[in-house]
């Protein structure tokens, strides 16, 4: 009886460590993207694990999605643009174990002619492709060479890929930090900064209007010292007589 408890208790503390494991291992992962060939729109196209091992690319934000499959359809999600960042797009996916890396296809978001069975589809996907009202012109397809998280470096949860437009280089890897490209507008400075010299200038208005009296406190202020002085008369006049 003692040995089976014992083995009961060793069976939980493997079970917790496992489960504690994986849920250390999730995380969402926001990817940034430079537009810098002016698509017109941007699809991302994710995977977890540098094998290709799970398409990981988020189903709500697909165009055409198999149902009856569970899996995307490239061109995959669409990527929203970065209301600060010019030219840049961003998208946001779950992994739930990132210690197997990641690699990411950027593209033009322009579907293929027809289901692509070479990667992994089959017919059931031209119903959903011809639905989506997406592009359907392989010809037309482009996209960035792979970029990569390796597994040793998968501990953030933000990456960039700072694209220069070149479709045909090498593979390359995602940034962890971000560019020196990726800054704000400068729209969006000169609006703040308009706004901080608008607060300046209103605040030292304030505390100008607070520091000299209005023309109504300064008569006030006037009668007040007028009747002090009167009153102190009359108080030096009495002592006087009193005298």
């Amino acid at each position: 009886m003692r040995n089976l408890k014992k083995l009961a208790a060793v069976g939980l503390t493997a079970a917790m460590t496992m489960a504690m494991t994986v849920v250390s291992f999730g995380a969402d992962v926001t990817f940034h993207f430079k537009n810098a060939s002016n698509w017109d729109t941007v699809g991302a196209w994710i995977y977890e694990g540098i094998a290709f091992n799970t398409n990981v690319t988020p189903k709500e934000k697909c165009a055409a999605y198999n149902t009856e499959k569970e899996r995307a359809i490239w061109p995959g999600a669409k990527m929203d643009p970065e209301a600060d960042y010019n030219g840049w797009y961003s998208i946001t996916a779950h992994f739930d174990d990132t210690s197997n890396g990641a690699v990411v296809i950027f593209n033009n978001y322009v579907a293929d002619t027809t289901a692509d069975t070479t990667s992994g589809g089959d017919e059931t996907d031209n119903q959903y492709l011809q639905a989506s009202g997406l592009v359907m012109d392989s010809t037309k397809k482009q996209q960035t060479p792979n970029q990569m998280i390796i597994k040793t470096e998968f501990t953030g949860t933000d990456y960039w890929c700072d694209f220069d437009g070149n479709t045909s280089a090498p593979g390359t890897k995602l940034l962890s930090a971000a560019p020196a490209s990726y800054v704000k507008t400068a729209t969006e400075t000169a609006t703040t900064a308009a706004a901080g010299t608008s607060t300046t200038a209103t605040t030292a208005a304030v505390s100008s209007t607070t520091a000299a009296p209005k023309t109504g406190d300064a008569g006030a202020y006037a009668l007040a010292f007028t009747g002090l002085a009167a009153a102190a008369v009359v108080v030096a006049s009495k002592k006087k007589v009193n005298e």
